[in-house]
C-alpha cells in the first residue's frame, strides 16, 4: 500500500489506542523500507511496546523491544530527539534515573521544549527523586503548553489528557504531604494544606474525565482519609487546629465511607472493580474508626472554643469597662481643669476690678489733695499771733530745723497723726493696697513677708516718733 496512506491509518489507530492494528500497520511499513517513513515506523513501534508494558508476563520483553527500536533510530540518526526521549523513558523505567534525567535535559535543549513528553518525563523523574516542587513545575509547564497548542499527547482527547496530568499533580501533592508527615511534630503542619491541594486536583480530574472512573473515586476517598487522619494527629504533633477543621475532616470521612461500601457491594455483585476486596475492606474499617475518633475530637474542640469564647467575652467586657473608666476619668480631669481655668479667670477678673477700684481711689485722693493745696494757696499766710511780728521771726533763725509749737507742747495722738510724714503714710497706703490687691492669691510665705515688713515699718515709725519727741523735750527744756 501507499506509505503515506498506511502512515495515516497507523496514526489513527494510535490516537484511539488500538495498539494491535497500529502495530500491524507499522510492521508493514517497516518491511517496505521506505527511507522517509522507516524511522517514524520504528519510533511508533517503540512507543507501542512501551505503552503495553502492563501486558501480563511481557513486561521485560516489551521494555526491551522498545529500547531496541529507539537505539536503531539513534544508530542511524543520533540527533533524533524523539528517539532519545523514548530511550530516556526506558532508562527511567529501569530505575536509571540519573541517566534518564540527563537525556531528557539534553532533549529539552535540542528541541526547545517542542517535545512536550519530555516535560512529563522530567516531572516523573523529579517525583521519583522526592523533588516535589520541581516535579509540580514540570507538570504545570506541560499543562500550560498543551492548553496553548491544543494538542493531546498522552490520551485520546484533550480533556482526558488534562485529567491524566491533573492526577500526576494530585499524586505529587499527596506524596509530598506523606513525606512531610514523617516529621511527626510541628514541622508537619504543611501536610494538611498539601492534602487539600491533592483533593482539589483530583476533583478537577473527575470533572475533566468523561466517564465514571472507579480509580479516581477511590483516590479521592483515600486523600480524604489521609487528610482527616492528618487533622486528628495535630494534637499529638503540637499543631493548632480549629473545630471547623475537625468538622471538615469528619464530613470527608462520612462522604467517603458510602462510596467504599458501594464498591464492596459491586464486588459482591460480580461487577468489575479493579481494586482488591481486602483494600476496600481495610479502608472501610479504618474510615469507621476515624469517624468515631473525629466525633470525639470535634466535641473536645467545640468545648475548648466555647471556653475560649467565654474568656474572650470576659476580656472584651473588661476592656470595655476599662475604656469607659478611662473616658470617665478623662472627662472628670477635663472638667476639673476647666473649673480651675474658670476659677483662675474669675480671680483675674476680680483682681482687675480691684485694680480699677484702687486706681479710681488713687485718682480721687490725688484730686482731693490737689484741691486742698489749691485752697491753701488761695487763703495766703496765717494770722499773726499776739505779741509777735512775722517779719521779725528771721532774727532768731538758727541752723536748727524749725519745729511746730503744736509738736512741742501737744502730746495728743491726733496731732501726731496730722504731722506724720507724708512719705511714710504713702508707703503704708501702698502696702495696704498691695495687701488688698494680692492678698487672696499670695502664698503663706508672701503673707509672712508682708506682715514682717509692716511690723518693721511700724517699729521704725515708733522709733522716729520717740526720737522726735525727745528732741522736742530737749528744746523745750533749753
Amino acid at each position: 500500500g501507499n506509505p503515506e496512506v498506511l502512515t495515516l491509518v497507523g496514526n489513527l489507530h494510535l490516537s484511539l489506542c488500538d495498539w494491535a492494528p497500529a502495530q500491524k500497520v507499522f510492521d508493514q511499513l517497516l518491511t517496505q523500507k521506505v527511507p522517509k517513513v522507516e524511522a517514524y515506523s520504528m519510533l511508533s513501534l517503540g512507543n507501542i511496546y512501551f505503552n503495553n508494558l502492563n501486558t501480563p508476563k511481557k513486561y521485560s520483553k516489551h521494555l526491551q523491544y522498545a529500547a531496541d527500536f529507539y537505539r536503531r533510530i539513534l544508530t542511524k540518526d543520533n540527533a533524533n530527539a524523539y528517539a532519545a526521549n523514548g530511550l530516556g523513558t526506558v532508562l527511567a523505567e529501569k530505575g536509571e534515573l540519573f541517566k534518564a534525567k540527563e537525556i531528557f535535559n539534553r532533549v529539552r535543549e535540542v528541541s526547545g521544549d517542542t517535545i512536550l513528553d519530555t516535560l512529563l518525563n522530567l516531572g516523573h523523574i523529579y517525583l521519583a527523586q522526592k523533588k516535589h516542587p520541581e516535579a509540580l513545575q514540570m507538570y504545570q509547564s506541560y499543562m500550560n503548553r498543551t492548553r496553548t497548542t491544543g494538542a493531546p499527547i498522552t490520551s485520546k482527547s484533550q480533556d482526558d489528557d488534562e485529567a491524566e496530568v491533573l492526577l500526576y499533580i494530585a499524586f505529587a501533592y499527596f506524596d509530598w504531604a506523606r513525606q512531610t508527615e514523617l516529621f511527626n511534630n510541628a514541622n508537619a503542619a504543611p501536610a494538611d494544606e498539601r492534602y487539600q491541594k491533592c483533593i482539589e486536583y483530583i476533583e478537577m480530574a473527575m470533572k475533566k474525565s468523561k466517564k465514571e472512573n472507579v480509580i479516581l473515586r477511590y483516590n479521592w476517598c483515600m486523600a480524604k482519609l489521609q487528610a482527616a487522619n492528618c487533622v486528628l494527629q495535630k494534637v499529638n504533633r503540637n499543631i493548632r487546629r480549629t473545630a471547623q477543621e475537625v468538622k471538615d475532616a469528619l464530613d470527608g470521612l462520612e462522604q467517603s465511607l458510602p462510596i467504599i461500601q458501594t464498591m464492596l457491594q459491586w464486588k459482591a455483585e460480580g461487577r468489575k472493580v479493579t481494586i482488591p476486596t481486602g483494600m476496600l475492606t481495610d479502608f472501610a474499617n479504618q474510615c469507621k474508626h476515624n469517624i468515631d475518633s473525629a466525633k470525639s475530637h470535634l466535641n473536645e474542640e467545640l468545648k475548648k472554643e466555647k471556653e475560649a469564647q467565654v474568656i474572650r467575652d470576659f476580656q472584651r467586657i473588661e476592656a470595655e469597662a476599662n475604656e469607659k473608666q478611662r473616658l470617665l476619668s478623662a472627662a472628670l480631669e477635663k472638667e476639673r481643669q476647666q473649673q480651675e481655668q474658670e476659677e483662675r479667670e474669675r480671680k483675674a477678673r476680680q483682681k482687675m476690678k480691684q485694680v480699677s477700684n484702687l486706681v479710681a481711689n488713687w485718682e480721687s485722693a490725688a484730686a482731693a489733695e490737689k484741691e486742698r493745696t489749691a485752697t491753701k494757696k488761695e487763703k495766703g499766710p496765717g494770722v499773726v499771733p499776739p505779741g509777735g511780728v512775722d517779719d521779725e521771726a528771721g532774727i532768731f533763725d538758727t541752723d536748727v530745723v524749725p519745729t511746730s509749737t503744736a509738736a512741742l507742747f501737744d502730746e495728743s495722738d491726733d496731732d501726731d497723726d496730722v504731722n506724720e510724714p507724708s512719705g511714710k503714710a504713702d508707703e503704708t497706703a501702698k502696702v495696704d493696697a498691695e495687701k488688698e490687691l494680692f492678698g487672696d492669691s499670695s502664698s503663706e510665705e508672701e503673707d509672712e513677708n508682708t506682715n514682717k515688713r509692716r511690723n518693721d515699718e511700724e517699729d521704725e515709725e515708733e522709733r522716729a516718733s520717740k526720737k522726735l519727741r525727745s528732741s522736742d523735750e530737749k528744746d523745750h527744756e533749753e
